[in-house]
C-alpha cells in the first residue's frame, strides 16, 4: 500500500506542477513578445535588449538555418548590420495569434510573423512562424530562446 501513497504524491505533483497558464502570466508574457516584436519593427536594438536575457549566452535565436548564441553576437552581428543596411526597408514587421503556456519560471509561447518589406526597391513579402522560451526573472518575464522561421 505504501507505494501506492507514494504514487499517488507523485501524480499529485506532477498534476500541481503543469498547472495550466495563469491569465497574468499569459497577458505578461505576450506583452513581453509585443514589445520585443514592436522594439525590432521600430529598429530600436536599446528597447529590444529590455525584453531579453543579455548577459552571456543567456540568449540564443535560430532564424532559419542561422543561429546566434548570446545578445551581444545577435545585436552586433546580426541586428545592427540588417538595420544598418540601406537596401533594406522594412514596412511592416507583425507578430500575431500567440499561443502561450507557462510552468511557474518557465514558458513557451508559438505566434505567427507578418513581413512586408522592400530589397534593393523590390516589394516582398513574407509570413513565417517563431517560438519563444521565457523564463521568469526577478524583472518580469524575458526571452531567452527565439527560433523563427
Amino acid at each position: 500500500m505504501d507505494w501506492i501513497r507514494h504514487g499517488s504524491i507523485g501524480a499529485a505533483t506532477a498534476i500541481a506542477m503543469s498547472s495550466p497558464v495563469i491569465a497574468d502570466d499569459a497577458a505578461d508574457i505576450t506583452a513581453v513578445l509585443e514589445s520585443y516584436s514592436g522594439a525590432l519593427s521600430a529598429e530600436n536594438v536599446q528597447e529590444a535588449e529590455r525584453w531579453v536575457l543579455p548577459d552571456g549566452s543567456d540568449f540564443t535565436i535560430f532564424e532559419g538555418s542561422g543561429s546566434d548564441i548570446g545578445w551581444a553576437e545577435y545585436r552586433d552581428h546580426h541586428l545592427a548590420p540588417e538595420f544598418a543596411a540601406e537596401h533594406v526597408t522594412f514596412h511592416v514587421y507583425d507578430w500575431s495569434g500567440y499561443t502561450v503556456n507557462a510552468d511557474r519560471n518557465l514558458a513557451f509561447a508559438t505566434f505567427d510573423i507578418r513581413m512586408e518589406y522592400e530589397v534593393r526597391g523590390e516589394a516582398r513579402e513574407r509570413d513565417a512562424h517563431g517560438t519563444a522560451i521565457l523564463v521568469r526573472t526577478d524583472t518580469g518575464w524575458r526571452i531567452k530562446h527565439l527560433h523563427t522561421s
